[in-house]
C-alpha cells in the first residue's frame, strides 16, 4: 500500500475538521499559500509548523510523518462534531442509537 504524503494527510485532517486553508493558516500563524504548498506536496512543513499543524488538527506528528495509525482523541471528536453539525436532534439521536448498536454487536462478538 502506498503511503500517504504529508500534504495529503494534512488536507484530509483539515477537511475532517471543517476548516479552510485560510482558517487553518490563521490558527497556526502562517500564510494560506504556505498551507496550500504543503497540501500540494510542494513544501514540507518546518518542525515548528508540523507541531502546530498536528496540535491544531488533533493528530500526532508521527501519524503525519510516519503514516502510523495514531490519532488523538481530539481529532475524532472534531470529526464527530462535523458529522452532526447542522443535523436535527432526531437525526443525531438516530445516529447515536445506530452507533451504540454497532458497538454492542462488537462486544457481543467478543464474548
Amino acid at each position: 500500500m502506498k503511503e500517504k504524503l504529508i500534504g495529503d494527510k494534512i488536507r484530509e485532517a483539515r477537511k475532517a475538521a471543517g476548516l479552510t486553508q485560510w482558517q487553518l493558516a490563521n490558527r497556526i500563524f502562517v500564510s494560506e499559500s504556505y498551507i496550500a504548498l504543503i497540501e500540494s506536496g510542494k513544501r514540507n512543513p518546518s518542525t515548528s509548523v508540523l507541531t502546530k499543524l498536528a496540535e491544531e488538527l488533533g493528530l500526532t506528528t508521527d501519524h503525519i510523518i510516519l503514516d502510523t495509525a495514531s490519532r488523538s482523541a481530539d481529532s475524532f471528536t472534531l470529526e464527530w462534531q462535523n458529522l452532526i453539525q447542522n443535523r436535527s436532534p432526531e437525526e443525531i439521536e438516530t445516529a447515536l442509537r445506530m452507533v451504540k448498536g454497532y458497538f454492542q454487536c462488537l462486544d457481543d462478538l467478543k464474548d
